[in-house]
């Protein structure tokens, strides 16, 4: 969501609220925008209304909304569930138009659990392109935006209050009760 590194919570065993995001999903006219509201705040509370206002944007479906394709939203929720639960325990998800949700309890580093979902869907997503007709820029050849932002739960009202966010997301989003993101969301009994 931001530029540059983030600072990660990476340690194994974390309870992990986990955003990402497709690469066209804030135009660069938005992120400026964003940047001139916030440059007076003050650092900690710029952190926060930063985080709000990109999950706003990203809730307008702007991009080419990649993942509000059936053939691609499903091979984004196969790929999660896939070493569940090895890797990690998969307790909710939301596959957005331009974004994903995930809440997990880790079991190897973070990082590496990030970088496979995003490869293996990246890759997939470029080579399936035209076939689905997706709406990626080819030339870009990056599907994902490089970094995810990622939050470690709490305590219980924290774990509700994110399960809650996961799930309501696509209603968040003023999407249509009969649209795809309803589908592709899911909640593990942990």
């Amino acid at each position: 969501w931001y530029k540059g590194k983030l600072p990660h919570r990476d340690k194994i065993g974390l309870l992990q609220f986990i955003t990402f995001r497709q690469a066209n999903s804030l135009p660069q006219n938005v992120l400026t925008e964003i940047g001139l509201e916030l440059e007076h705040m003050v650092e900690q509370k710029k952190k926060v209304e930063k985080r709000k206002r990109y999950e706003y944007w990203a809730d307008q479906g702007l991009g080419s909304c990649a993942l509000a394709h059936r053939e691609m939203a499903m091979e984004t929720q196969a790929t999660l569930l896939h070493h569940d639960p090895g890797k990690y325990d998969l307790i909710a998800w939301s596959i957005m138009p331009n974004h994903v949700h995930t809440l997990i309890k880790t079991k190897i580093k973070l990082g590496k659990i990030i970088q496979s979902w995003k490869s293996y869907t990246g890759r997939w997503a470029i080579k399936h392109n035209a076939k689905f007709n997706l709406g990626i820029e080819i030339d870009s050849h990056q599907f994902w935006m490089a970094d995810y932002w990622d939050r470690y739960i709490r305590n219980k009202d924290h774990f509700n209050n994110t399960i809650r966010y996961i799930l309501n997301n696509p209603a968040k989003a003023n999407l249509p009760k009969d649209h795809i993101a309803y589908k592709f969301r899911g909640l593990r009994i942990w």
